[in-house]
This record gives structure tokens, C-alpha cells and sequence, in this order.
């Protein structure tokens, strides 16, 4: 399986490569600004992971890529990437009261998507201080499959048709309870494409 990985310029990104070579994936890292759409057209993906970075979805150019992107197109974000997903799918993006960084916290999930076969709650580790918030009228497009189980923040969304997934926090990291199966359940967004 193919995956391009988007790196807006956070070293988390080769920790998460790694997690998809060692599932056996052949990938391609590409900075946010070194033309991804071009390489996506070579490359020909079969999953698109846009990564974590600091800045916002708009400032990184991540909506526009959103915006590019066949309807088909199977997509993983992770934090900045999970914000771009909301976002451009009409969720509102807000700031933390104070940032989160290296931050253990408690999500709740729905068990299903990236978090089949994980227990309900695990612990996760997270690191921004952006968030997305429902809009006012209830998304046709998004479900949230995970929050903070304190604050009832959005810590995951999944679009309701396309294979596309999203999660704040950083599944890649050490503190984060059964990351490696969250990466490796989000290459399952890549077979819903065919379906």
C-alpha cells in the first residue's frame, strides 16, 4: 500500500512514517509547500495522511488541498490534519484557553473506523491548541467518533460517506495507548475506497 504523507513542518511526521513502513508501506514524505499535489499525482497514493504542524489548516494550505483531492481519495489527519478535516467540512475551528503539549488525556470512542478493535477509552497524548467545534446546525457530512472524556472535546471525526478520518491527538506517539493499531486501522480508510 501506498501512503503520501504531507509534513507541515513537524518532526512528528517521520515517527508516523515509520509507523507505516513498519506496516509494510511504501511512502513518500512531502513537505506542505514542495507542491504535494504534483507528487500525488505521480506518486498515486493510496492514502493521503496530512500530518501535524503548527499554524492552522487555512495557513498551511491544507484546505486547499482538501479542496483538490478526488471525492474518492482516502485521508487520514492527524491534529493539524484532523483540524483541515472539520474545517473543511464545516466544522468551527477554535482556540484552546491554553496550548496542550505532551498532554495525557482520556478519549471515549465509538469503536469504529480507525478505532476498530480498540478499547473504548484509551489514554492518548496530545499536542495542540487549536480544536474543532460542531457547527450550530449538526453536520450531514462528519460523525464524531471520539472525545476527551472530561471536557467532551472532538478528539476524532469520520466523514459519513467518503473514507475519510481524522483524529487530534498523536496516535504515533509513545504515551499514546495502541497508536500503532490507529495507524494501522486508518490503511482500512484505503479499502473503502473500492467499495
Amino acid at each position: 500500500m501506498k501512503v503520501l504523507l504531507i509534513d507541515a513542518y513537524d518532526s512528528f511526521v517521520y515517527m508516523i512514517n515509520n509507523y507505516y513502513k513498519k506496516l509494510g508501506c511504501v511512502t513518500k514524505v512531502i513537505r506542505v509547500n514542495e507542491q504535494p499535489l504534483k507528487v500525488y499525482e505521480t506518486f498515486k497514493p493510496d492514502l493521503v495522511v496530512l500530518g501535524p504542524g503548527p499554524g492552522t489548516p487555512k495557513s498551511k494550505g491544507y484546505i486547499r488541498i482538501l479542496e483538490k483531492l478526488p471525492d474518492n481519495q482516502p485521508i487520514f489527519g492527524i491534529c493539524l490534519g484532523h483540524q483541515a478535516i472539520g474545517e473543511f467540512f464545516g466544522f468551527k475551528l477554535s482556540r484552546l484557553s491554553e496550548p496542550c503539549h505532551g498532554k495525557y488525556s482520556t478519549i471515549v470512542n465509538d469503536g469504529l473506523g480507525v478505532f476498530e478493535n480498540i478499547s473504548s477509552e484509551i489514554s492518548v497524548v496530545r499536542y495542540h491548541s487549536l480544536i474543532i467545534k460542531e457547527p450550530d446546525d449538526a453536520s450531514e457530512k462528519l460523525i464524531i467518533s471520539a472525545k476527551l472524556k472530561a471536557e467532551g472535546i472532538i478528539m476524532g471525526v469520520r466523514h459519513r460517506f467518503r473514507p475519510i478520518e481524522g483524529v487530534q491527538f498523536h496516535p504515533e506517539s509513545i504515551g499514546t495507548e495502541k497508536g500503532l493499531d490507529i495507524i494501522k486501522n486508518s490503511l482500512r480508510l484505503a479499502r473503502r475506497k473500492y467499495e
